[in-house]
């Protein structure tokens, strides 16, 4: 009588082999489905990053475009950058200093890290005799001088001209400051602001190479060029809203004072193509600011 040991029967070779052809193509499918994974996480993960590019400078650029005076706010406009005159703090205007040299302005709360910036190219108020009409958000800019000087010690302040019986410029006169040239008499009392002249552009990216970015520069401010997002595709531009209705690539001279908004092309791209992909992953965003700070009939 055979022993159980000995009456098993065992794995032949075609059995082997038939397991290890079932195991291949099993480890086959295993791989495949784990690069296709693979692929699809770095495809949705390249996109992910081309959104956030043309997302990331946005805000930025709301920031410092929104409140643009649409008469004389912008001063160069092309389809790879554009240059704004742009308000960083605004006030009223109290009249002229007691030496008679600058004219003091009681500045609204505003934000200290945009003021510390820098930049500052000049100020502007509210001139109402141009049209005759009171109230007309008609802006004259003074351009020039040097930088505000802050009047925050009470014996400055007390001298100045905010410290009076209105009691509007009163609650500001604190945050007052000095600037230069002198606006004439007719300016005290009006809204008036600080600006600083800021380009964005579209440059060779210096953070991805072979790329663009999106450049910030305020004229004489303390950061110089900064590259605020890359890498951009080369679709990315800018257009211009004219108060004609139409829209322009660029615009240069006199017609820069009919610019009523600036169309963002923000397509930004992954910094690395996909494997099987001819090219980055891009991502197009287009949106649009329009000038909020406009005359007001």
């Amino acid at each position: 009588m055979k022993s159980p040991l000995q009456s098993r029967r065992g794995v032949t070779l075609i059995e082997l082999m038939v397991a290890l052809i079932l195991l291949g193509l099993v480890s086959t499918s295993l791989m495949q489905i784990i690069r296709s994974q693979i692929h699809f996480t770095d495809a949705q993960g390249s996109a992910n990053q081309a959104r956030y590019i043309s997302r990331a400078s946005l805000n930025l650029l709301l920031s410092d475009v929104r409140m643009v005076d649409a008469d004389s706010g912008i001063v160069m406009a092309t389809p790879d950058s554009f240059t704004v005159v742009a308000p960083y703090a605004t006030g009223i205007v109290c009249g002229t200093s007691t030496t008679g040299t600058a004219s003091v302005i009681a500045l609204l709360p505003y934000d200290s890290v945009a003021y510390s910036e820098g930049g500052y190219s000049g100020y502007a108020y509210v001139d109402t005799t141009t049209t005759g009409t009171a109230f007309r958000q008609v802006y004259q800019y003074k351009f020039g001088g040097p930088a505000p000087i802050r009047l925050d010690s009470a014996s400055v302040a007390s001298s100045a001209p905010c410290n009076t019986s209105n009691d509007v410029v009163r609650i500001f006169q604190s945050s007052a400051v000095a600037v230069q040239p002198v606006a004439p008499v007719q300016a005290q009392y009006q809204a008036a602001m600080l600006v600083r002249r800021i380009t964005y552009a579209f440059r060779p990216s210096a953070s991805v190479i072979g790329s663009r970015g999106l450049f910030r520069t305020v004229l004489n401010g303390t950061h110089g060029s900064e590259e605020i997002a890359a890498p951009f595709d080369t679709s990315a531009r800018f257009m211009y809203y004219l108060n004609t209705g139409a829209k322009s690539t660029s615009v240069a001279g006199a017609s820069l004072n009919t610019i009523r908004g600036i169309e963002l092309q923000l397509n930004g791209k992954s910094d690395h193509t996909v494997q099987g992909a001819s090219r980055p992953e891009a991502a197009p965003l287009t949106t649009a600011i329009f000038f909020k700070n406009r005359p007001v009939q």
